[in-house]
């Protein structure tokens, strides 16, 4: 974008290349001070990329499951830790154990190519269930696990159906001991189990390049579209129609019991330099491309430096509308990475604390919004952010607001979905903030 600057030569410059809408003259009192209604859409853009340190995951009523690689954001690979557990820890005497497995229930999300095989190891936690110093866990969280795992299923997902699920069989030794310390009253209670068996953590295979599935779970026990372990036992009532077959469900007893580990290896990428809110990548050095990555905290920061210039039209003068466009970088969606059909926007400072979520001149909150061209050449894909609410924080503060947006997914805490933003600034065009404003 062309810099815009406060001189003469600067303004007229910038009204060259406005568009001047209309002249109104209200009077003969006013015949001197005529109202202008002006485009202007020089302004300079700077666009950065960023990473926030980390990002809560747990209470999101999700399991995340998966790996992926890729050229700009590298190897992400996601992991799943909780708690399960049980109200009822009654078995009679005359029970006979079968089995033990642990079962995921898809929710439908997925991010990826979802016609590649996947494998995943279930592994038992080996410490207790808490947060080191908080009462949330963050993507960047971990408890030690057993190396050794409990049991492993190679599979090709099918994501589209709730009521669907995978199923992994676990090591029978663990199975039978947790049954026989429960019949043999060896654990009465929660209190006993939760000391006993602090919880699972599923691993995906990291070699992949496959995909990012999402899993349910209640926090109650139900064998319908839930995930939780399940031991399988016989239990002898003298009644021979009658089926023996029980199911003992130990399931995630609070969604706090439970989040993702969602880590990213950036080495060989062009935003492998990222690390902290208060490192920000110009897209100068990105190939003239800004990134945000769900699940990671890698946020897209835009800056409008020259917003305040405005005030130099007029002593009395107001904007009445704003509206900032970009387009995701052609090639980097489809339909196994599709564009999100809004996308939130924060106000950031320096550095990068979120101060508010965007808003409009109402206070309503302001989202990116999809525009998509479903032409064959899809030539005019673009998002759109009404930035109203911004430009009149900016120009009626006392204070030189040192200002910008942050753009991320609206369930960044729940998704690993990607966005390119282009800057390459070709036919001027890529990043580009228009002002509609009023002098009189």
């Amino acid at each position: 974008m062309r810099l815009f600057l406060i001189s003469s030569l600067s303004l007229l410059f910038m009204f060259s290349c406005s568009e001047e809408v209309n002249n109104y003259p209200v009077g003969t009192d006013f015949i001197d001070n005529d109202i202008n209604i002006v485009i202007v859409d020089t302004f300079s853009v700077k666009a950065f990329t960023f990473k926030i340190d980390s990002l809560v995951t747990s209470s999101t009523s999700r399991m995340l499951l998966g790996n992926l690689k890729d050229e700009y954001f590298g190897d992400l690979n996601a992991q799943t830790y909780f708690q399960v557990n049980n109200s009822n820890f009654s078995i009679s005497s005359d029970a006979v154990y079968d089995s033990i497995g642990l079962v995921l229930n898809y929710d439908t999300y997925y991010y990826g190519d979802t016609l590649q095989p996947q494998t995943y190891k279930v592994h038992r936690v080996l410490e207790y269930f808490e947060p080191e110093e908080d009462v949330d866990f963050y993507n960047t969280s971990k408890l030690k696990y057993d190396e050794e795992a409990l049991g492993e299923v190679t599979f090709t997902p099918r994501p589209n159906s709730a009521t669907d699920s995978i199923y992994i069989s676990l090591n029978t030794v663990i199975g039978e001991e947790i049954f026989n310390k429960i019949r043999d009253n060896e654990i009465n209670n929660t209190d006993d189990f939760i000391r006993y068996f602090y919880g699972l953590t599923v691993i995906p295979d990291a070699t992949t390049n496959s995909h990012v599935l999402g899993f349910n779970f209640k926090s109650y026990s139900d064998l319908n579209e839930n995930s939780s372990m399940r031991i399988f036992y016989t239990e002898d009532n003298g009644d021979s129609s009658e089926d023996n077959d029980q199911v003992l469900d130990f399931f995630i007893p609070d969604a706090s019991k439970q989040f993702n580990a969602i880590s990213t290896n950036l080495d060989n990428t062009i935003i492998s330099s990222l690390s902290g809110t208060e490192v920000n990548i110009s897209s100068e050095d990105t190939d003239q491309l800004i990134f945000a990555q769900a699940g990671t905290g890698i946020s897209a920061r835009i800056e409008m430096p020259t917003i305040k210039d405005l005030k130099a039209l007029s002593q009395e003068s107001t904007s009445l509308n704003a509206e900032l466009t970009f387009k995701p970088l052609k090639g980097s969606y489809d339909a196994t990475k599709p564009l999100k059909e809004s996308l939130v926007v924060y106000v950031v400072d320096s550095k990068n604390r979120i101060v508010s979520q965007l808003t409009d001149l109402d206070s309503n909150a302001s989202y990116a919004v999809l525009n998509q061209d479903n032409s064959e050449f899809d030539e005019n894909t673009y998002y759109s952010i009404d930035m109203s609410g911004f430009v009149e924080l900016i120009l009626n503060s006392e204070f030189d607001l040192d200002y910008a947006i942050m753009i991320q997914f609206e369930d960044y805490d729940t998704v690993v979905d990607t966005l390119i933003i282009d800057n390459r600034d070709e036919d001027n065009d890529n990043i580009k903030l228009s002002v509609t404003y009023l002098n009189y």
